[in-house]
């Protein structure tokens, strides 16, 4: 049962990760971990987000499988699979990023498994979540998405799929 309180997202890029667990759920095969962050006043208003996200992550273009920018509603969004280095499970990323003003707004997913290659079906998942996501009415400036949590006893974001092993 979903019951219990519902959460007010903070900011956009927590909205765009609860707008996953509204209905109908995002229910991949494999274990999805979303986060979402908001790294304040750290670059300059017209810093491309693709630039910014690498400069915030420390990424270098080794660890960039793919990347693509394009505008959606008032944003440019920048999408890209990451392959960062991991212990003992591998570490595909799905990350979204965008500025608003000189904040830069991420959403990142990590999508658990035991290869080091992404996948067919870690591709078509990420494809859904971008799908789910990435619309229009929910890059209006000033406007934050409507979307909320149900049920979250913490304030933590739900884990998609299985739980990964232990």
């Amino acid at each position: 049962s979903r019951s219990g309180p519902s959460l007010a997202p903070r900011h956009r890029a927590e909205a765009l990760c609860f707008a996953l667990a509204s209905p109908p759920p995002y229910a991949p095969p494999m274990t999805v971990e979303p986060s979402a962050a908001l790294v304040r006043g750290r670059f300059t208003a017209t810093m491309p987000p693709s630039m910014a996200l690498r400069a915030a992550m420390q990424l270098d273009d080794r660890m960039v499988i793919t990347e693509r920018t394009e505008r959606i509603g008032d944003y440019d969004v920048v999408t890209a699979w990451l392959r960062l280095p991991g212990a003992e499970m591998s570490h595909r990323w799905l990350v979204v990023g965008w500025m608003e003003g000189t904040d830069l707004a991420v959403c990142s997913f990590r999508f658990v498994g035991d290869t080091d290659d992404l996948t067919p079906a870690e591709r078509q998942w990420g494809n859904r979540l971008l799908a789910r996501i990435l619309m229009p009415q929910n890059f209006q400036a000033g406007v934050l998405p409507a979307f909320r949590l149900r049920g979250s006893r913490d304030g933590a974001l739900p884990v998609f799929g299985p739980r990964p092993k232990s």
